[in-house]
């Protein structure tokens, strides 16, 4: 029997390619895409049983390109990029990895948390270009230790961030949609938690009823030099909003993993709004979460592929 037949519908790179055939081996035959146009994408699926889907969306059409197509897997958590009720329609299933990549995103939130209040990168850049400390340094650096931290969301990564940043000697408070969690104290509601926070950290799907859940009168509403931090979905945030209460002084600063359109187009604001740190969505782009998340989900389609039996907290869509 031949190995299963799997799209992955992302360009990687040489190294990423070698990584990924050494952690999967001959257990499936990989289809790699050279480039991210609709059309390579397209030609990939045509003989697809299974197929991967990691930041770049699958738009619905290129579905009818995959006569074969028996599941479609997120590389990760969010299934915001793919085409859920066309799945559905033709019978396909989709699943996802959920909680894998908590740790790496995570760790990247409290650097990013530190890295903006005690603005890291202006020291680096700085010192590269023959100065020194920055002469207010006493009055724009801030401690993570003690802060207000209010986390909007509190899935696995809002857990995980939470659990570290109790290190921190930190007040934590958090709101979710689902409301107050009878086992986890500090719950918010989410005008109280934004008007209360040091720092905000956003830990959300990004659906209809969370786009732009950040607006101008809710940053309008954030305590004058607090920090903003965004390691789930650009769409969140108004990014133009945000980039005026930066231009302001309103806010202390941003860090910022997720754009609404990725890479950010030229003309994004936040691109040249002061007191920012960027970062290229890059929360689980760690070799430790590489390798988790690439067993979990070849694991998943090997199941599948077999006829054995998928963790239901993976599935997504389950066709009738």
């Amino acid at each position: 029997m031949s190995a299963p037949v799997v799209a992955l519908l992302e360009a990687f790179d040489a190294p990423t390619k070698d990584q990924l055939r050494h952690i999967i081996g001959d257990r499936l035959q990989l289809v790699f895409t050279q480039d991210n146009r609709s059309e390579t994408r397209a030609a990939a699926l045509a003989g697809a049983d299974y197929a991967v889907v990691r930041s770049v969306p699958l738009e619905p059409d290129l579905l009818a390109a995959a006569p074969r197509l028996k599941l479609i897997h997120q590389w990760g958590t969010g299934t915001d990029g793919i085409p859920l009720k066309a799945a559905r329609n033709r019978g396909i299933v989709v699943a996802r990895s959920p909680g894998l990549n908590a740790p790496s995103v995570a760790d990247l939130t409290i650097g990013l948390m530190l890295a903006c209040r005690r603005r890291i990168p202006q020291a680096d850049a700085l010192i590269r270009g023959g100065g020194w400390a920055e002469p207010d340094l006493y009055s724009t650096g801030r401690d993570l230790t003690g802060a207000n931290v209010g986390l909007v969301g509190l899935g696995a990564i809002g857990r995980q961030v939470m659990r570290r940043l109790s290190g921190f000697d930190c007040d934590i408070a958090y709101t979710r949609s689902s409301g107050s969690d009878p086992s986890v104290p500090g719950y918010m509601e989410l005008e109280r938690l934004i008007a209360w926070a040091d720092v905000l950290s956003l830990h959300l799907p990004l659906t209809a009823a969370t786009r732009h859940l950040i607006d101008a009168d809710r940053l309008a509403s954030m305590p004058r030099g607090s920090f903003l931090v965004n390691t789930a979905r650009g769409g969140l945030v108004d990014e133009a909003a945000l980039a005026a209460a930066l231009s302001s002084n309103h806010l202390g600063g941003a860090a910022i993993d997720a754009f609404s359109q990725e890479p950010p187009a030229p003309g994004n604001p936040l691109l040249s709004a002061p007191n920012t740190v960027l970062s290229a969505h890059s929360g689980g782009r760690c070799r430790e979460n590489f390798h988790r998340i690439v067993r979990h989900w070849s694991n998943n389609i090997i199941a599948h592929a077999g006829g054995g039996r998928i963790d239901p907290a993976c599935i997504v869509v389950q066709p009738n």
